[in-house]
């Protein structure tokens, strides 16, 4: 009795999440994953998918934003750090892909819906309110990444994940403190 209503409530979860968003390739990605996971008999994969997706999406977003930044950014140290995150994102991802490759996850080709949205959101503007938002965006967005790749690199059920998560987290916090000290200076201007 018990497995069959967590049955019906994985199915009703998963309906909703796939009627909200079905053209969100962040979960597209997870529900390949976990479908993949499940025919081989392996349960309990939803973080560790959801994870990877979204990490993937999260790189692709800085370095996408880090590229418009060095066409559209006014100041010169905003154009710095685009050019380190894109450098640093573009390895992320590279490194999370050959984990996915690894393990049969499925990650993502596009930016996830919430992704895209802020994308196209900062994107949109120019002069220095694009720098302000950019600066801010990547500021939160480490924020979030610091929080996720410290949560998965201890509960993940997957050790190259766990290890991958583990690996980064330093240079998100270098990132993090980097893009601090540049918001603050450019709030005291």
């Amino acid at each position: 009795m018990k497995k069959s209503a967590l049955t019906v409530l994985s199915a009703a979860a998963l309906l909703f999440t796939t009627a909200c968003t079905p053209d969100d390739s962040v979960e597209l990605a997870v529900q390949q994953s976990v479908q993949q996971f499940e025919a081989a008999g392996v349960e309990g994969m939803e973080n560790d998918a959801l994870f990877a997706a979204e990490a993937a999406s999260a790189s692709m977003l800085e370095v996408q934003l880090g590229g418009a930044a060095l066409e559209k950014a006014v100041s010169p140290e905003v154009k710095e750090i685009a050019q380190e995150m894109v450098q640093a994102n573009q390895q992320m991802l590279n490194e999370l892909q050959e984990v996915a490759m690894q393990r049969n996850f499925v990650l993502p080709s596009t930016l996830g819906s919430r992704h895209h949205e802020l994308y196209e959101e900062i994107t949109a503007k120019s002069g220095i309110a694009f720098d302000l938002a950019y600066i801010d965006r990547i500021t939160k967005q480490h924020n979030e990444l610091i929080e996720r790749y410290e949560d998965m690199a201890e509960n993940g059920q997957v050790m190259e994940l766990k290890q991958y998560a583990s690996k980064q987290l330093p240079l998100l916090r270098q990132h993090q403190q980097t893009v601090e000290e540049l918001e603050e200076t450019i709030d005291n201007i």
